[in-house]
């Protein structure tokens, strides 16, 4: 998201064994991707199941099932399986070469620099390599010196994309890349690195794509999001639907299963919520208020339609990466983490001055290369303080620069003096306001929730304290406008996960805090969030939302405190 303001704005030994692999004939094989939008039960409620969290009516059930069987994929301690999970490159050699049914010894000297003889994953990286499936990097680069072989780096631990994942199943089948005149899907034209093995992966029935109409995907046609990355369902579903294309091999006892390893997060030591040590500011606060039943505002109509009529609700948070950056906003806990200089360069006179308790490592909005928003979040569980920084970029001395800063005693009902900035355009706090997942997974969400608009309005109204526009046109919403899911909008037939979300943004609807797109509604990354799953609010568009009235709510100006 773009800021505009009125101030402008991440072990085993060697073997010599043999690895082949049971596949059976005939298959389950489905195109249909919207598919992969309905979810059946939550997780962790599937009782009597393999898996806790796969369940009959999961739209991955057959395929993990199959590969479970064949001890191609196995679960966790807890008795999950995870499939939301993005999957690594390591990880995804091991379920290939046992899927596909590939054979090899793994020689006597690591082929890669980073993938010892005594590293889980191994033996199928190096099988895996021998037999074309993938290849490595040159050394040399960031973090990967060379060393006197000059062998190349296979970073293991980095996450599969949906293109990187077409081209190695193509290699491993021995099919060759599809190049037909006219590309299948918008989004890979013929000039993708990826473009004939996704050709090939769609002629050969594996995987499909996406229907046109999301955000940024324009119909006609369809999109097969290329650099999203893959996960651990829909890993098993192409290497499932990939084995009834073509010769089944027959099965001799290998190695032991898979046993996943967990997946690394982009940043590290990102805690996905707070501990409940700290409340979210007081239960009287408007972050925490209900506003179900407050009137709505005079200018609902106006502010709607200059949102947005017909635009349809977008989570701008979730697991994986798009254009290779991690999806949403994070943030980090720390206890007694030491204060290190802050060194404002934007908006100093506005912001709360430092040092602020943010460790070297903390994880930055949209990764440590982004040319955004940047926005860098702690939570000091130690003395119930949030930090939050705008343009947050670290120095090598421990220090860090940034456009803004502000702070919240989060026991407090304080507002930032008005005119004020934070890290965000209208003044207010970002993280009490993002949807998080173990909330989500909890079943409820008490409090307000962050979203943009394209245009605003040159004013603010209570709790916001600075503006984001640039015109005084009256029907333009102003920043700190409340409004809410409409109740007549029947949100039944959602997934649960999102029935969670749609229930808070009728109950505490969700504030206008920036500029960017229309009706993105902010939320914290992370890897268990199921990103289809998550799309599904495309189906709610702005006609589906009111403006309210929550005037009355206010006892003083200064003051989020509400009656």
């Amino acid at each position: 998201m773009q800021r505009i303001t009125s101030l402008t704005a991440g072990a085993r030994k060697r073997s010599l064994w043999l690895i082949a692999v049971l596949l059976i004939a005939a298959l389950y094989v489905s195109k249909a991707t919207a598919q992969e939008a309905q979810v059946g039960q939550p997780d962790g409620r599937c009782a009597g199941q393999r898996y806790s969290d796969v369940c009959p009516g999961d739209w991955s059930y057959q395929y993990v099932t199959d590969l479970s069987n064949l001890g191609v994929v196995s679960g966790y301690d807890d008795g999950t399986f995870r499939p939301n999970n993005s999957v690594t490159r390591g990880q995804i050699m091991k379920m290939v070469i046992l899927g596909i049914g590939l054979t090899g010894t793994p020689p006597a000297t690591p082929t890669f620099s980073d993938v010892l003889t005594t590293y889980t994953l191994f033996p199928w990286i190096e099988i895996g390599v021998t037999q074309g499936v993938a290849n490595g990097y040159p050394c040399g680069g960031p973090g990967e010196p060379c060393d006197g072989q000059r062998r190349p780096y296979f970073r293991p631990n980095s996450i599969v994309t949906r293109g990187q994942l077409a081209k190695m199943i193509v290699n491993a089948r021995g099919w060759s890349p599809a190049t037909p005149a006219v590309p299948t899907f918008n989004d890979v034209p013929v000039d993708n690195p990826f473009y004939g093995y996704i050709e090939s992966v769609a002629a050969h029935n594996v995987i499909s794509g996406y229907p046109c109409g999301g955000p940024g995907e324009p119909c006609p046609g369809s999109y097969f999001r290329p650099q999203n990355s893959s996960t651990r369902a829909q890993a098993c579903k192409i290497i499932d639907n990939s084995r009834g294309s073509g010769p089944v091999p027959t099965y001799t006892p290998g190695p032991p299963t898979f046993t996943p390893i967990a997946t690394p997060t982009h940043q590290p030591e990102v805690t996905a919520t707070p501990t409940r040590s700290c409340a979210i500011f007081p239960a009287d606060n408007i972050w925490n208020r209900d506003i179900a039943a407050l009137p709505t505002a005079t200018l609902s109509d106006s502010y709607i339609e200059s949102i947005g009529l017909s635009a349809t609700l977008h989570p701008d948070f979730g697991s994986g990466l798009w254009n290779n950056e991690p999806i949403g906003i994070p943030f980090i806990n720390v206890t007694g983490q030491p204060p290190v200089p802050i060194y404002f360069t934007d908006y100093g006179s506005q912001s709360d001055p430092g040092p602020y308790p943010v460790p070297t490592n903390a994880p930055i909005e949209g990764g440590p290369a982004s040319t955004g928003d940047r926005h860098a979040i702690v939570v000091d569980q130690s003395s119930c303080t949030l930090y939050e920084m705008y343009r947050a970029f670290p120095n090598a001395d421990g220090s860090w620069n940034a456009g803004s800063g502000a702070l919240w005693q989060l026991g407090s009902n304080a507002l930032r003096p008005d005119g004020w900035t934070s890290a965000d355009a209208a003044g207010l706090p970002i993280f009490p306001a993002l949807v998080r997942y173990d909330e989500v997974a909890s079943g409820v969400i008490r409090h307000a929730l962050r979203f943009t608009a394209d245009t605003t309005q040159q004013a603010h109204i209570w709790p916001a304290r600075h503006d984001a526009g640039s015109s005084n046109n009256s029907a333009l919403p102003p920043m700190g406008l409340r409004v809410r899911l409409k109740a007549s909008v029947d949100i039944t037939g959602y997934p649960t996960q999102l029935r969670v979300i749609l229930q808070a943004l009728k109950d505490y609807g969700m504030i206008l805090a920036d500029n960017g797109s229309s009706w993105s509604i902010s939320g914290a990354t992370d890897e268990r969030w199921d990103n289809d799953i998550l799309r599904e609010i495309n189906r709610l568009r702005g006609s589906d939302f009111e403006a309210v009235d929550e005037s009355g709510l206010m006892i003083d100006p200064n003051s989020a405190q509400s009656r």
